[in-house]
């Protein structure tokens, strides 16, 4: 007796009818879907979608996370724009105390000047302005030891902090969504992870840890840590982790209040034979 399913009633693709179904079925909608339709979301390991539901946001929420924040301004850009905006009042303040005179001390007050259209065509969105962020200081540097070579400690001091400040930027996923920059889904990922994969197992980190110096916030660990633990959920749709700080935090809390009385009681110990 032969098993081999005739052709006739092997599933059929749903968008193309003349196909068999080799990829399956979808995860999500369970209709039939062939080889071409089969579509795998990062993310979510070896599930297969068809197409219509591979770019629905309660599904690929990678890709909705970058929609969320494509072309959206984020703490950076607000950070520059302040920073900004102090050096034009510098600026100002400056300009008003020794005017434009050829003078070194007009000749700085220009250098001050050198950030401002930078810093501006960040907060526009500008993506020149990405890379010229980490080439000012290094170019006030140089400018400013020119004028004054007594001070280049400083100077090396204030480039380096500069170029750690740019690099923070220009690196950081959020501000690459800014300036409509392409992100890979690893990054997409992590970007996740840190701001909705559980925010509470990491509260409940946070107060563990804290609750090591101030037992007063080991309850507030110990809820946190229950809550977050409840909510992991791996096979969801995005899975929800992070349960080893749940339990971490979990742990800290109730630790943390036999440690301070163990310590209260050497302390009543040390008194009492007193």
């Amino acid at each position: 007796m032969s098993l081999e399913v005739p052709l006739s009633q092997q599933g059929r693709c749903a968008v193309h009818p003349d196909l068999p179904a080799a990829g399956g079925t979808c995860f999500r909608c369970g209709s039939f879907i062939c080889a071409d339709c089969a579509t795998s979301v990062p993310g979510l390991g070896v599930r297969l979608y068809c197409q219509a539901c591979s770019v629905r946001p309660e599904v690929n929420y990678l890709e909705a996370l970058r929609q969320r924040y494509w072309g959206k301004r984020d703490g950076w850009a607000w950070v520059v724009a302040g920073m900004t905006l102090l050096l034009c009042v510098a600026t100002a303040a400056a300009l008003a105390e020794w005017g434009v005179r050829a003078t070194k001390e007009s000749l700085f007050t220009f250098l001050l000047m050198l950030p401002i259209p930078v810093g501006v065509a960040f907060f526009l969105g500008q993506r020149w302005a990405r890379h010229a962020m980490l080439v000012t200081p290094l170019v006030m540097a140089v400018a400013a030891d020119f004028l004054h070579r007594d001070g280049r400690f400083l100077y090396a001091l204030c480039v380096s902090l500069g170029l750690i400040f740019a690099l923070r930027i220009h690196r950081d996923v959020r501000n690459q969504l800014f300036f409509r920059l392409p992100v890979p889904s690893g990054a997409l990922k992590l970007l996740w992870n840190e701001r909705f994969n559980n925010p509470m197992a990491r509260q409940a980190a946070r107060f563990g840890f804290s609750a090591l110096f101030l037992p007063l916030l080991a309850p507030v660990a110990v809820i946190c840590g229950v809550v977050a633990l409840n909510r992991v959920d791996l096979k969801a749709t995005p899975p929800i982790g992070r349960r080893d700080q749940a339990l971490l935090g979990l742990v800290l809390g109730l630790v943390s209040p036999l440690l301070w009385g163990g310590v209260l009681m050497l302390l009543l110990t040390d008194r009492i034979h007193f």
